[in-house]
């Protein structure tokens, strides 16, 4: 999972790193700021300062990162975090307890041409992590974040432009325990309709409820038809 590169940058900045098995066991210390308004994050040393209007937090965890066996839901490195309660509203998976840290349609970013850890640890752990640490103070997450599921999957998929994409996430909505649904949807003619209940647990109407999930579910009709694609 590590190259040497990464190892000597992993004991130059976060040095408390113990391997184990396939994984490593490692303490994150991380300074960092979030601008709500701007939506920018940032880490920062000890002594430099926020951008106007964001927050600094600065926190420590001791994490585990390692392979994973099953990749049918991700392919990254899973993350599992002492001392913080593994719910879904934390963003954790309440199949293995890991943390959710980004849609698996954005994974390419930190896997493609090979596997990217700084970029791993600093744009998706040392973020999340932030994310808890605000979670424990206002009961919240501090950016948008996506819903759970194949909601949340194709809310993702609102923003994906390459039509080669489709397959990939059809396969994965039909993993999701509200598929029947979805696949219902999906099969609307001519295209999905905003009355359509939600397929999260609210179940109200999807263009009140998740808006972004039915401009996902509708692209993903357009794509899955334009390369004949189709939903059995």
């Amino acid at each position: 999972m590590l190259r040497e590169s990464d190892e000597r940058w992993l004991h130059d900045v976060h040095p408390a790193l113990v391997a184990d098995g396939n994984g490593i066991v490692v303490t994150i210390r991380f300074r960092a700021s979030y601008n709500g308004q701007a939506n920018r994050f940032a880490i920062l040393d000890d002594s430099a300062a926020a951008e106007p209007g964001g927050l600094i937090l600065a926190g420590e965890f001791d994490v585990r990162i390692e392979e994973r066996d099953n990749k049918s839901d991700s392919r990254l490195p899973a993350l599992y975090v002492t001392g913080i309660d593994p719910v879904p509203d934390r963003h954790f998976s309440q199949g293995d307890k890991s943390a959710c840290l980004c849609s698996p349609l954005e994974e390419d970013e930190f896997l493609e041409p090979e596997f990217q850890f700084r970029l791993y640890v600093e744009q998706l752990v040392i973020p999340f992590l932030y994310g808890q640490m605000f979670y424990s103070s206002h009961g919240r997450w501090p950016w948008r974040e996506y819903a759970h599921g194949g909601t949340g999957l194709l809310e993702a998929y609102a923003s994906v432009s390459d039509d080669s994409r489709a397959e990939e996430c059809l396969r994965k909505l039909e993993r999701d325990g509200n598929w029947a649904r979805i696949k219902s949807a999906l099969l609307q003619e001519p295209y999905m309709k905003g009355h359509t209940q939600c397929f999260c647990p609210a179940m109200d109407q999807i263009r009140r409820c998740h808006p972004g999930a039915l401009s996902g579910a509708l692209l993903l009709q357009r794509h899955l038809r334009a390369r004949g694609i189709s939903i059995t």
